[in-house]
């Protein structure tokens, strides 16, 4: 021992105990700020939570309060009592400890996930009371992190009755499952003798949630309640800002990094945990010899092939689901056929221990079996192979338990006790055998007739031949699960061997020298087994008339499943197989476990989502599956994504604000209140209150891959170590966590949950939450929502009435005749009148003295609008991607489509003005819209007044205001007067957009050239074909216009080309194939000479291009690197992008595949033939080397395109 306590350990000279601390040096409060003093004072009288700026000295108050503290425990001489500091992250778990170390005498030391004994090397978490009683006897300070701490308490390694004193760095961090929250909740609450608390937080002000002075105190006031804490902060703090940095301050502060981009940003990249699912927790797994009860939920398949036949099973949970996450219906989709998937609630249930260990196994064997491995170690290396089940004791955590169990009959629910009973004894049957020892030299059977014909000889019994087919078996050697399709007649293990025959003359020599296994009966015939698989993604439809893929729509053709595709199965001797009394059906329905399960725990998450957000009110009830798309973004390439929902509360917000905003600032005229409202939904301030409410943790942000799917009891076939430094599933928001690096990959997850976030998704997904609100609350639904994240806008009734009265006071100038016959136009008659009167108003007419104009009201009716129109199209077209919805409401809510309608319904008459400019501008734009009625790209050209949009969209707001925000009749109105709002199908996009998609869909590039002849801008756009150049030049008052006409007028000739060629063939060489836009994997250059055929090449074209050859200084071989680099080169001179044609060789047998690092083995490869068009040149083309996948194949025809292209003359590199 180290160290000595009073209780009469020994004492290490070099440091002090508690008692010899007694006189303490009261001058170290003379080197406290006042603030900082003020709070160890407040600390010494209770427990309490400080509020620290970066820079403040929070170390040096907690290092006063440790020292005072120790003066206390000298009163208690019979007893050890233990300081605890808590830190989130290791950095700062090893900060604290060397203040403490350097500023104090006691006896301290840290611990984190790092940390390893001095004895046998292991870490932390794999010791036992052992050590933990040495370190805390020895030890006066132990600074950790939270996690460590409570597995600590909760394994009973520590006494929570020996801390006197807890410091919780980081404090703000504490909701939800925190670690922190669940010590205080398990521990400190229940204590006779609790510690002093003392917190420390440099957020206080920007804590989770903060979004006004109210929702800060609601905040804190959970925060002091967790804690048992109260707040100590002070409004001025003169004094420290008078205090200059050290110098080692002042060199941190220059040499700092610029900061990321700012919130809400798509530039900027976030580190953020996932959000445990608080009903996939349970005990379970921790109570040995208790009974549990559990909620039973049902689930029944039918697949669309009749014949085909799934086994039911019962989902076990120790905590009651949503009725719409437990009632829930969907489709899996699998080669040329698909699964109906049913979960229903049941009773709840009751299992003894005895049961739930026997499901333990039957879920332990199977989902390992199939979906990852039983045996840890390898033949090929010095760790010996061992039976997983053998060396992990528990594979079970706390935090995620459930059980998928077999049924043997669905009504009444029957559980399949003889398949689970089967897997116990398998199980069993492994663990008593030494096959996988070295020293094995037979298998041993029960059996020893060898002579029998009719018995077939497994390792654990005997089968009769007529009843072999689709038995479930084990194999002993490899741990794989199969099942039996046939007995094979002609072969057994004294057979000739598949594979290399002069290794292995025979299957016998085969598993003797691969196996040390001598086999029994050498004779016996072998059997033909269907192997198992991995798991898939069985959610999206590859098999239908469309797919999904990044949220769109796609063809059926790019994205089918071969269902001819290779089978391959498996032959082996019956002695290496242990039966097991499961139906094949059960394994067919394990199969659709991974995509099933990843979809109702989504469903679950997202009913827990709605828990937080609505509470318990009845009134507003939104589905879970709304939720869940709200939450998912389209990498997840679901067939629904938070995009349309997006679209629609950022309506409804920005509808919601306007409102609020116009009535409760009945003085501010329309550019004040346009920039409050540009402030409240920005995306930096939706981003601070998303991360204020944890959203971050909630949203799916990437593709489910079953691969990385784990069941409760299984180790992850894939695993992902956590290289981030974050002990914890929730990560601090802190600077150091943000990146703009682009090479940082989103939405991949580590074993711990930590996963890269794009900060605007975060923004988006607060959108989506309010647009699901809407759609199943309605307006009272999205207001509630909103109130929860913290935007307060209050559609008070009172100040609407206000809003009217001061509208009634305005002077009637036209006559009373005039407003009638612009009442009969727009189908309502105002109550006020004023209201009307004052949408009508120029603020040109304020010179001749009225004191009103329409902007402010143009301002909610722009808003107003807005909402109608998208709710519109959200609504009617629901089965559209969310690009085309989109498009539809650019091309429905925009300036110049009300200034059309304006004109179309007669109403620019009306419009009250004292300008001869815009009384110019109006008569132009009639006129032009008259001759151009029937050509909608013409009038896209043209620059409408921005007065008659006003003009709609200011009687759009006095019309809400007059009828006392009733949407429904503002609509009514609207719905006719903007008719026909466009459909999918009469979509027109604008002439730019146009050309930019055609060009993308052909792998063209185009250039824009301007200049200017006095105020007239002339845009020169120039678009390269295979086999001409085609130029266009518009003329406008902006470069918008200007580029307008030369696009229309550069599709015009693209029309005109299309006449002589069959539509789709102008780039006969460009299909829809794989292109060069994405990531790819490391190559080894080679010189692509000999492979490369050029077509079409003129020398003296050749020769006498003028064009300048294009220098790469190097290529990117790494992943992504040549792609990129042709991608880049091609859009630089203007050459159309390549074809790429891919082709799949396959082997029964694994083929090497590359050569040095990049060399593997496999049972498949991958040619990519790549050809590249070079205008007034000729066609180059040829075939990549042989790759393991489809990408890398692609990269490395795209880096022997960029070696032959030097070749040729056409690239320099170097």
């Amino acid at each position: 021992m180290d160290s000595i306590d009073t209780s009469g350990c020994p004492i290490n000279p070099l440091k002090r105990n508690f008692q010899t601390m007694i006189n303490h040096n009261t001058s170290d409060h003379q080197q406290l700020t006042p603030y900082q003093l003020d709070v160890f004072k407040a600390a010494m009288l209770r427990n309490t939570i400080a509020h620290f700026d970066n820079g403040d000295g929070k170390t040096a108050v907690a290092v006063m309060i440790i020292k005072e503290v120790v003066l206390s425990v000298r009163k208690q001489p019979a007893e050890k009592r233990l300081i605890i500091i808590l830190a989130p992250t290791r950095t700062l778990v090893e900060q604290h400890f060397n203040v403490v170390n350097e500023n104090t005498d006691l006896s301290v030391d840290f611990y984190h996930g790092g940390k390893e004994t001095d004895v046998d090397g292991k870490k932390v978490d794999e010791w036992d009371g052992s050590v933990w009683e040495h370190e805390t006897n020895k030890n006066q300070v132990m600074v950790m992190t939270p996690k460590i701490l409570l597995d600590a308490l909760r394994n009973a390694f520590m006494d929570f009755e020996t801390i006197c004193l807890l410091i919780i760095d980081e404090c703000h961090q504490a909701s939800g499952n925190h670690p922190c929250v669940s010590i205080m909740k398990e521990f400190y609450f229940k204590s006779d003798n609790k510690p002093k608390v003392f917190g420390m937080t440099a957020s206080l002000v920007t804590m989770k949630g903060v979004s006004s002075a109210g929702h800060c105190e609601a905040r804190i006031t959970a925060l002091e309640s967790v804690f048992d804490s109260l707040v100590y902060t002070v409004e001025s703090r003169i004094e420290q800002e008078v205090v200059p940095p050290s110098a080692s301050e002042s060199k941190s502060s220059k040499n700092s990094k610029e900061p990321p981009s700012g919130a809400g940003t798509t530039k900027r990249k976030e580190l953020h945990g996932i959000m445990p699912i608080r009903a996939l927790s349970g005990t379970c797994g921790t109570k040995l010899d208790d009974s549990v009860d559990f909620y039973a939920y049902k689930i029944s398949f039918m697949c669309s092939v009749v014949d085909v036949k799934y086994s039911s099973f019962v989902l076990l949970l120790e905590s009651k689901l949503d009725d719409d996450v437990a009632n829930h219906e969907m489709k899996l989709y699998l080669v040329s056929k698909f699964v109906n998937c049913k979960v229903s609630s049941c009773v709840k249930l009751c299992l003894d221990a005895e049961q739930v260990a026997k499901g333990k196994c039957f879920q332990e064997l199977f989902f390992n079996g199939i979906f990852a491995s039983l045996y840890v170690g390898s033949k090929h290396s010095e760790v010996r192979r061992e039976f997983l089940l053998d060396i992990y004791q528990n594979l079970w955590s706390s935090s995620y338990m459930y059980f998928l169990l077999p049924l043997e009959s669905l009504d009444p629910l029957k559980i399949n006790w003889k398949a689970i009973d089967s897997c116990v004894s398998a199980i069993e049957f492994i663990k008593k055998s030494s096959v996988l020892g070295a020293e094995k030299q037979s298998v041993d059977s029960i059996m020893t007739d060898s002579e029998s014909t009719s018995m077939i000889h497994f390792a654990n019994r005997s089968v009769n031949k007529d009843a072999v087919a689709n038995v479930v078996v084990l194999a002993i050697h490899t741990g794989k699960i199969y099942s039996v399709l046939e007995v094979l007649q002609d072969q057994t293990a004294q057979s000739p061997f598949d594979g290399n025959t002069k290794k292995f003359p025979s299957f016998t020599h085969y598993f003797k020298q691969k196996y040390e296994i001598n086999l029994v009966y050498p004779g016996q015939n072998m059997v033909l087994l269907k192997q198992s698989h991995r798991a898939h993604n069985l959610l999206v439809d590859f098999n239908g008339e469309e797919g999904i893929l990044h949220g769109k729509k796609i063809k059926a053709e790019s994205c089918k499943v071969n269902p001819d595709r290779q089978r391959y199965y498996a032959r082996l001797p019956p002695e290496l197989l242990v039966v097991i009394d499961a139906r094949i059906d059960v394994i067919k329905s394990i199969y659709l476990m991974p995509s099933l399960m990843h979809r109702l725990e989504s469903l679950m998450l997202a009913s827990q989502l709605r828990e937080e957000i609505t509470g318990h009110m009845t009134d507003i009830h939104v589905s879970s599956s709304l939720i869940l798309e709200a939450i998912t973004t389209l990498r997840c390439n679901e067939s629904f994504s938070m995009e349309r929902l997006e679209l629609l509360g950022d309506s409804v917000l920005k509808y919601t604000v306007s409102c609020d905003l116009y009535l409760r600032y009945p003085k501010k005229h329309e550019g004040q209140l346009a920039s409050g409202r540009s402030w409240q939904v920005s995306n930096s301030t939706l981003y601070n209150l998303g991360i204020g409410h944890q959203l971050q943790g909630y949203i799916r942000d990437i593709a489910f891959d079953p691969t990385r799917w784990t069941a409760p009891g299984q180790l992850p076939f894939r695993p992902c170590p956590c290289d981030h430094g974050v002990e914890t599933i929730e990560v601090p928001i802190d600077a150091k966590y943000h990146t703009d690096e682009p090479t940082i990959l989103t939405g991949k997850c580590c074993d711990r949950g930590h996963r890269w976030l794009g900060s605007k998704t975060i923004s988006d997904c607060v959108e989506a939450l309010i647009g699901a609100y809407f759609v199943d609350g309605g307006l009272p639904g999205a207001l509630h929502c909103m109130k929860w994240l913290g935007i307060s806008c209050e559609l008070d009734p009172s100040r609407v009435n206000e809003a009217i009265k001061i509208a009634s006071l305005h002077t009637y100038t036209p006559k009373l005749d005039v407003l009638q016959s612009l009442e009969s136009k727009l189908g309502y008659e105002f109550v006020v009148k004023g209201l009307l009167l004052e949408a009508i108003t120029h603020a040109s007419s304020q010179d001749q003295g009225v004191g009103y104009s329409y902007e402010r009201l143009e301002f909610l009716g722009d808003s107003v609008l807005d909402l109608l129109i998208t709710r519109h199209l959200f609504n009617k077209h629901n089965d559209i991607d969310p690009g085309e919805l989109t498009d539809l409401r650019s091309a429905s809510v925009n300036n110049e489509n009300f200034a059309y309608a304006a004109v179309r319904r007669n109403l620019h008459p009306y419009l009250q003005y004292r300008s001869g400019y815009l009384q110019t501008q109006i008569s132009d734009y009639v006129k032009f819209a008259a001759t151009s009625s029937t050509d909608t790209n013409s009038l896209q050209t043209k620059k409408s007044p921005k007065a008659l949009g006003d003009l709609v969209e200011s009687i759009a707001g006095a019309i809400l205001l007059d009828t006392k925000l009733d949407l429904e009749e503002v609509w009514r109105v609207f719905e006719l007067l903007l008719t026909p709002i466009v459909t999918p199908e009469k979509l027109e996009l604008p002439p730019l957009r146009e050309l930019i998609e055609f060009c993308d869909s052909k792998g063209y590039f185009f250039k824009t050239i301007y200049r200017s002849n006095g105020d007239v801008v002339i845009a020169e756009i120039r678009l390269q074909l295979e086999d001409a150049l085609l130029t266009a030049e518009g003329t406008g008052t902006t470069k918008k216009i200007a580029r307008g006409q030369a696009a229309l007028k550069l599709l015009s000739q693209l029309e005109k080309q299309r006449q002589g060629i069959k539509d789709g063939e102008i780039s006969k060489n460009i299909k829809e194939s794989d292109t060069t836009r994405s990531k790819v994997t490391l190559f080894n250059p080679q010189s692509a000479v000999d492979t490369s055929i050029v077509k079409e090449c003129s020398k003296e074209e050749e020769t006498n291009s003028k064009a300048e050859i294009p220098v790469l200084k190097s290529i990117n071989t790494k992943k992504g690197g040549p792609r990129s680099t042709l991608y880049e080169l091609c859009k630089k001179m203007q050459w159309p992008m390549p074809i790429l044609t891919t082709s799949e060789q396959k082997s029964k047998t694994l083929i090497e595949i590359g050569e040095g690092v990049d060399k593997r083995t496999a049972f498949n490869s991958f040619e990519t033939h790549i050809s590249l068009t070079i205008p007034n040149y000729g066609v180059v083309e040829l075939v990549g080397e042989p790759r393991a996948d489809k990408k890398s194949s692609f990269d490395s025809a795209a880096l022997l395109m960029l070696y032959e292209l030097q070749r040729l003359g056409k690239l320099k590199i170097g």
